[in-house]
C-alpha cells in the first residue's frame, strides 16, 4: 500500500539523517539549535517554533549546550524581559566543522543522485513539509 511504502521510506531517511555520520559529536537537536543560532540570536521560544521541539526537550537541549560552552543566554537588548541565546566562539567552531562535513556528505549525495533529480526532489521536500504544517494546524 502507498501509505505503508511512504512511511517505510520516511522512516529510512529520518534514520539516516539522524544519526551520528550527519551530525558527528553532538546530538542532532544540538546541532539543529546551533544552525540556528549561528544566523543570530534566538529566544527559546523562536526556537521552538522554527524547529517544532517541545519546550521541555528545548530547555533539556540549551542546557546541555550551555553546560558544554557552547552557548550563552543574555539579556536582550532590545526588551529586558526576554533571554536571548547566542553561540560562543566554541560553539560556532564545533558547529562548523559538524556543518562542514554534513555538507562533504550531501555533496556525495548530489554526486550519487546527479544534481537534475536533486533539483527535483527540493522543492517536493518543500512541499512535504509545508503538508505537514497544515496538518498539524488541523489537529
Amino acid at each position: 500500500m502507498l501509505n505503508d511504502e511512504l512511511l517505510s521510506v520516511w522512516l529510512q531517511l529520518t534514520n539516516v539523517i539522524d544519526n551520528e555520520r550527519l551530525v558527528e559529536g553532538m546530538p542532532f537537536n544540538e546541532a539543529l539549535v546551533c544552525g540556528l543560532l549561528s544566523g543570530g540570536c534566538r529566544t527559546a521560544s523562536e526556537l521552538c517554533a522554527e524547529t517544532r521541539i517541545l519546550k521541555s526537550q528545548m530547555n533539556a537541549i540549551l542546557r546541555s549546550l550551555e553546560g558544554k560552552g557552547v552557548i550563552a543566554r543574555e539579556r536582550s537588548q532590545t526588551d529586558r524581559r526576554c533571554i536571548e541565546l547566542r553561540l560562543l566562539p566554541e560553539g560556532c567552531s564545533r558547529y562548523a566543522d559538524g556543518h562542514r562535513r554534513a555538507l562533504e556528505l550531501v555533496d556525495r549525495l548530489i554526486g550519487a543522485m546527479g544534481e537534475e533529480k536533486v533539483r527535483t526532489l527540493i522543492p517536493l521536500l518543500h512541499q512535504v513539509v509545508d503538508a505537514f504544517d497544515l496538518i498539524q494546524q488541523e489537529v
